[in-house]
């Protein structure tokens, strides 16, 4: 075990009286406490000020009733009701749509290239949530935050209502014949026509690419990725003669080495390598070791077991270096010795692990280098993980981009030599590093022929183009998805077009003379080419229904990728010699720019989505825009602090932003988070953080996500919405952690606490939860689930200052030992469902109680909003309603529109102004099941009920049950070897339990 993972006395972590180690959330809280922000964090919308204005926080219960008028409020609590509004009835009933019954629909994510399987649930109508389909052997019932809260992006007021033709609303049939002359014209000529698109997992929408190559002679498909592994699928090329991703295998490995690949936050595939992950390492199984080298600490280097932070420009020497180690172990002679960019010590033990696990170990790498995706290639060849953990023959299809062949169409098309440009699902007048020569090679051929988009809006790409024919979006839409050869998925709608939009599909078909319905080309397809490929398929029109139903299909048979009988393994050594020149370039003192993908954020399609930008990010806790991230060691030097703003100069220009101190952050490299910056995104993002794309260099024919940058202070302050600084736990044992050996040896159990309070009726149930700080890698689904569940309101940058974030359930994320290679944690809290609520006995009108069923309740309709219960609240999970979010200007979010309140989810109340609101365990839910239950009188199962952060979990780190039930797996867990309470030293008797982060061993 590595000190970093023992106290400060090199003590084990115990549930007993042994000391354990002391977790932090920020530097601040580490070194000097937490700050008083007295008894209103965030201060009080004081009568007769500006809210904006009032920014000390230093305000007092007198201030509160005064605002709130408690004497007149209590004598009138029973008037205090929501706003009446009238309910409008289905005019014609249907058999398939039934008042107040959801219908659940199978389909395919369109968030990102991943496409993810789903089940979507529909009310009146109405798609509301969006759970993962638990009959997908690769992605199971879960999906990503991104994910989840595509549905509201679905009731995007910033979507185009129909098509433009030079920027001017017009009729379908008008813009259809202007395409079709313009089409003609090329044709005429003999001109190119290409169609630029991100990858397309649709293997019915390829056939279509297919038909456009036979109708144009000049036509040509470019794969453009914004976020690009354009060097992973040309480093297979080279060394295996197949130009793929590999599929990758993390549950086979014993050893995993990343070399900064975010495989559990935003590499590839995160949620079906998430799943792998976690049941490779959960606590039954045998030990396994993670180490990951990067820069920036990622999602996947908090749940690593050693961390080691390496500034860009070296980590491919750290490839290099464990390569020439395993190659010498594996008899390759004649290799030099390159200079080690890190500790000999750490890189001897890395590679001893890995050679010691041939067979079942793996390395992955997200650098988009050529030359370090070669040399990550050999190195798991070289250890024979090839067809084990590293699967050539059934490839990825999630990220086919090609950076070479897009930076040739610009070429061309600012040479004037491209006629016609159709660009679908792309936005490179944004995230492309040239934009500007992008658009102007756009503006050449829109003088010579035509240009066209499919965007949802008329964003920085869309708004150079001559015809926009906006695309549905994918939960309106017919398709298909095969996102690994051989597992294939079905996308169908599940609501008709909120808008006068149309399937590219039908538009490509259309423009081609071959005009025909998404839904009759999908047919056709799957009966011409996905049926002959299953066996015992003989009706198509049974094959269709059952596969339809399912969302899914695994074909048994699939053969293998063409490749070459003897592959030569590329020219490795050359690799290497690229690696060292690099090395060599890149050495002296001088800061490095590290860009890298967000969790919320991704690569910026979603931005204007206010779930994701007031999605606290799981590392920094940062919402509403990015930051410039830097070591705190760096900050000493330079003399500031988070807030000043500086300027990042490269080659590629200079953006401004204000810094914020990570720990664990490599000292000479400061890190952005892409996909902000947008300018015609929509209301909710426009404006919002800054758009660093156009710093991303090209080397080796492939966009490298870091540079070489100058830092320059400004001399500026910005006010940052971070949340790490929210709801300190004071220093307690809050999160705590084991080892594999403590638990052989039968660990400690907790002490009974006495009971001083009388006890209360008891039901036949009481429910329960356990979460799992081993399994919890802290990606965030769960927040963004929960508040799509039960209506959490966004409320804005401004509130988020002010320490008003009203997300019920919170990820809390904590550091141990020093700052510059902490260890992490992650921590989901909710209500704790106290059984003795301490915030029941201070309320004056009972508007919180706690059922026979172990719910702590809160009745909107009683309360007053004294916020007593949040006071003394231990655990800091209640969320006050300062203001009406909901039909309210100030906060001009999707609760804004009527378009955007269809996302509301009808079983849970939307609350008014002044009433306090926390988790209830999706009692929503729970009532469902229940009500189902009596009416067709079959008991409830174990696992039948699923609470949302339960069900969009990847990792199964939430476990939903009746604590009554001695067989259930929620008391097995809450009564196991690694559980304990949130500070159940104070006699709250919560029936939320979590059970200790166990940390393995390291590389030595």
């Amino acid at each position: 075990m590595s000190d970093h993972c023992k106290g400060a006395k090199n003590e084990l972590v115990t549930l007993g009286g042994r000391r354990a180690p002391e977790y932090w959330k920020t530097l601040e809280h580490r070194d000097h406490g937490p700050p008083s922000r007295g008894e209103f964090p965030g201060g009080l919308p004081a009568p007769g000020r500006d809210d904006r204005d009032d920014r000390d926080g230093d305000t007092t219960r007198r201030d509160f009733l005064t605002l709130m008028g408690f004497g007149a409020a209590a004598a009138s609590v029973a008037a205090c009701r929501a706003p009446e509004q009238k309910a409008v009835p289905i005019p014609v009933a249907s058999d398939e749509m039934v008042p107040g019954v959801p219908n659940f629909y199978a389909t395919t994510c369109g968030g990102c290239a991943s496409a993810c399987s789903l089940v979507v649930k529909q009310r009146d109508g109405r798609p509301i949530k969006i759970e993962g389909n638990e009959l997908s052997t690769l992605f199971g019932g879960a999906t990503c935050a991104t994910g989840q809260a595509t549905v509201l992006s679905l009731y995007d007021e910033g979507r185009l209502r129909g098509p433009l033709w030079k920027g001017e609303p017009a009729p379908w049939h008008v813009v259809d014949d202007q395409i079709a002359e313009g089409l003609a014209a090329v044709r005429a000529k003999q001109g190119k026509v290409v169609l630029v698109s991100p990858t397309i997992a649709s293997p019915s929408f390829r056939s279509v690419v297919d038909r456009w190559r036979k109708a144009f002679p000049g036509f040509r498909h470019v794969v453009y990725d914004a976020i690009s592994a354009s060097a992973l699928r040309a480093a297979t090329a080279q060394a295996f003669g197949h130009a793929v991703v590999p599929h990758y295998a993390f549950d086979r490995a014993r050893v995993i080495v990343s070399i900064d690949a975010d495989f559990l936050g935003t590499w590839l595939s995160p949620v079906e390598f998430a799943r792998q992950y976690a049941r490779g390492r959960s606590a039954e199984q045998p030990a396994s070791l993670h180490i990951q080298f990067e820069p920036t600490l990622s999602v996947t280097g908090g749940n690593a077991d050693q961390r080691v932070p390496v500034a860009p420009s070296q980590l491919g020497a750290v490839a290099a270096a464990l390569l020439s180690r395993i190659a010498r172990r594996a008899g390759e002679s004649g290799l030099a010795s390159p200079p080690d960019p890190i500790d000999a010590a750490v890189l001897d033990g890395v590679a001893g692990e890995l050679w010691q696990h041939r067979g079942d170990s793996l390395v992955v790498t997200g650098c988009n280098d050529t030359a370090i995706q070669l040399v990550v290639h050999t190195i798991n060849r070289l250890l024979g993980n090839i067809g084990k953990t590293v699967d050539i023959d059934r490839p990825s299809l999630q990220r086919q981009g090609d950076d070479a062949d897009f930076a040739k169409l610009v070429g061309e098309m600012q040479a004037g030599e491209i006629q016609a440009v159709i660009l679908h699902g792309v936005n490179p007048g944004y995230d492309y590093s040239d934009a500007a020569g992008f658009l102007a090679g756009l503006a050449k051929v829109d003088k010579v022929g035509l240009s066209i988009s499919t965007a949802d809006r008329r964003d920085e790409t869309a708004a150079a183009v001559q015809a926009v024919c906006p695309d549905h979006h994918f939960l309106e839409s017919w398709g298909d998805a095969e996102p690994v050869v051989g597992y294939l998925s079905l996308t169908q709608p599940v609501i008709a077009p909120l808008f006068d939009t149309r399937a590219a599909v039908e538009s490509l078909m259309g423009w081609i003379g071959e005009p025909t319905t998404h839904y009759a080309l999908l047919r056709e397809f799957w009966r011409s080419d996905v049926m002959p490929r299953v066996q015992d398929a003989r009706d198509f029109d049974m094959f269709w229904d059952k596969t339809l139903e399912r969302g899914v299909l695994e074909l048994a048979e699939v053969g293998k990728v063409a490749m070459p009988d003897a592959p030569t393994g590329g020219d490795w050594r050359a690799a290497l010699t690229a690696i060292q020149g690099d090395t060599l370039r890149a050495g002296g003192e001088h800061f490095e720019l590290a860009m890298y993908e967000s969790v919320a954020m991704r690569d910026g399609k979603n931005a204007n989505n206010p779930w994701l930008l007031e999605l606290p990010d799981p590392v920094t806790g940062v919402t509403w825009g990015n930051v410039a991230l830097i070591a705190p060691s760096l900050a000493g030097k330079l003399g500031i602090r988070d807030g000043d703003v500086v300027a990042l100069g490269a080659p590629g220009g200079t953006v401004e932003l204000p810094i914020f101190t990570q720990p664990g952050q490599h000292p000479r490299t400061v890190s952005v988070a892409l996909g902000h910056g947008r300018k015609q995104a929509g209301k909710a993002a426009n404006g919002v953080g800054a758009n660093v794309f156009s710093l991303v260099p090209s080397v080796r024919g492939a966009r490298r996500l870091w540079t070489d940058v100058t830092v320059t202070v400004t001399g500026r302050r910005e006010k940052i919405a971070d949340t790490q600084r929210h709801f300190s736990m004071e220093g307690r044992p809050i999160v705590l952690e084991t080892t594999r050996a403590e638990l052989a040896r039968g660990g400690e159990k907790p002490e009974t606490q006495a009971n001083l309070w009388n006890e209360r009726l008891h039901g036949d149930r009481s429910w329960g939860m356990t979460i799992d700080l081993n399994a919890c890698t802290g990606c965030s689904a769960c927040v963004v689930a929960c508040q799509a569940e039960n209506n959490v309101p966004v409320i804005g940058k401004d509130q988020v200052q002010r320490s008003r974030i009203m997300h019920w359930l919170r990820l809390d994320h904590y550091y141990g030992g020093s700052e510059d290679d902490p260890s992490s944690v992650h921590q989901p809290m909710m209500c704790q469902h106290c059984l003795h609520a301490p915030c029941e006995t201070v309320c004056p009108v009972l508007a919180t109680t706690t059922s026979s069923e172990g719910l702590n309740q809160q009745v909107y309709n009683r309360c007053i909003g004294t916020r007593y219960c949040a006071n003394n609240c231990p655990y800091k999970v209640r969320r006050f309603n300062w203001y009406n979010y909901t039909d309210n200007p100030r906060f001009d979010y999707n609760m804004a529109n009527p378009v955007g309140r269809l996302v509301l989810n009808p079983d849970v109340t939307v609350r008014s102004r002044g009433v306090m609101e926390k988790c209830s365990l999706c009692v929503q839910r729970i009532h469902a099941v229940k009500n189902a239950s009596a009416k067709s009188g079959e008991p409830i199962k174990d696992g039948q009920i699923k609470t949302a952060c339960q069900q969009v979990c990847p990792t199964d780190a939430i476990v939903f049950g009746d604590l009554n039930d001695t067989h259930s797996r929620a008391h097995q867990l809450m009564h196991g070897e690694r559980a304990y309470k949130v500070l159940d030293d104070l006699g709250t008797r919560p029936n939320v339990a979590y059970l200790k982060k166990v940390r393995h061993g390291q590389a030595t």
